[in-house]
């Protein structure tokens, strides 16, 4: 029966004290279950044979764990949750058809929940749960405690965004060749400090350079600075490429790697043209003083599966 929201089952209670269950069941022809508990801290997956110790255990914090929303649309109340574990990603969800009328409210509606499982954003197993023993907890919850950590859901980059990214966005447009193109300051292709087209000699005590092949098999001889989570190529003295996948290395208007695709949005200001919320990938010009300026350094952000910026390289227009 549904309670304020909750569908009860025997796998109500399997939560350790103090947590919470979002959502658990029994997983059909697998003789296993799956439940996903969660305190004001964290959120915790345990996958294992029905009645016995789990075979695998995740948990993240409310501020980072990966909850998906009900969008508020169609018949079916449903939400989900994602746990990440190396290349591997643990889509649980679980909801049911809300009644529509009065009798439909008197009956036993259709409930339903999945595990999906990916490798390196392919998928690597489909899980269906038994219906009779979904147990799902709708209204509340991590999305209220996310809400209260200052998280807002964007519905287009199905992420959470913070609060804080309130600065002016950094995307701008400019025309080049008579083509209109979205790109970024020259201001901004700098990380930490680091910009680039800074002399070597203006690098200081950083590191010390050595000669590479870039890019491989390009026959270009550069010299690479290597630091912890970032490496620079120097190309006749000054810096020509730089590349991070450290969230130690930000660029002035805050962007790193590890914000979700949706505070990369908020920070650029909108999505880049010819791309879209959820693309894995965005690739922006620099801003040029002259609309027939050669052309400028690059940007590439790219994304994880996780939903989050795995990496950002700035290029010039040699690479």
């Amino acid at each position: 029966m549904i309670i304020g929201g909750v569908f009860a089952t025997g796998l109500w209670a399997a939560c350790p004290a103090g947590q919470e269950m979002f959502t658990a069941c029994h997983i059909a022809d697998r003789g296993t279950e799956v439940s996903i508990c969660f305190d004001d801290q964290v959120a915790t997956y345990r996958y294992g044979p029905i009645g016995g110790a789990a075979d695998l255990v995740l948990s993240e914090p409310i501020e980072t764990v990966d909850f998906e929303p009900w969008s508020g649309v169609g018949r079916a109340i449903s939400e989900g949750i994602t746990f990440y574990n190396g290349d591997y990603a643990y889509d649980v969800g679980g909801g049911f058809d809300r009644p529509m009328t009065d009798e439909e409210a008197n009956r036993d509606l259709r409930r339903f929940g999945w595990v999906l499982v990916t490798e390196s954003g392919l998928p690597a197993a489909s899980l269906t749960c038994i219906p009779d023993t979904v147990g799902y907890g709708f209204g509340g919850g991590i999305y209220d405690l996310k809400r209260a950590r200052g998280l807002e859901w964007d519905q287009y980059s199905y992420t959470w965004v913070a609060d804080q990214f309130t600065n002016p966005p950094i995307l701008s447009q400019n025309l080049h060749f008579d083509v209109p193109e979205d790109c970024v300051p020259p201001e901004e292709f700098g990380l930490g400090g680091v910009m680039m087209g800074d002399p070597l000699a203006a690098l200081g005590k950083l590191g010390s350079p050595e000669a590479i092949e870039a890019p491989p098999q390009s026959g270009r001889i550069v010299d690479r600075m290597t630091l912890t989570g970032m490496h620079l190529d120097i190309e006749r003295g000054v810096v020509a490429a730089m590349s991070t996948t450290s969230p130690l290395w930000e660029m002035p208007s805050g962007l790193r790697v590890g914000l979700t695709r949706g505070e990369a949005i908020r920070i650029l200001g909108r999505v880049p043209n010819g791309y879209f919320a959820t693309s894995e990938r965005f690739y922006i010009h620099q801003c040029l003083d002259k609309e027939d300026s050669p052309e400028g350094w690059g940007m590439l952000i790219e994304f994880g599966h996780d939903k989050r910026v795995r990496s950002i390289d700035f290029l010039s227009p040699s690479y």
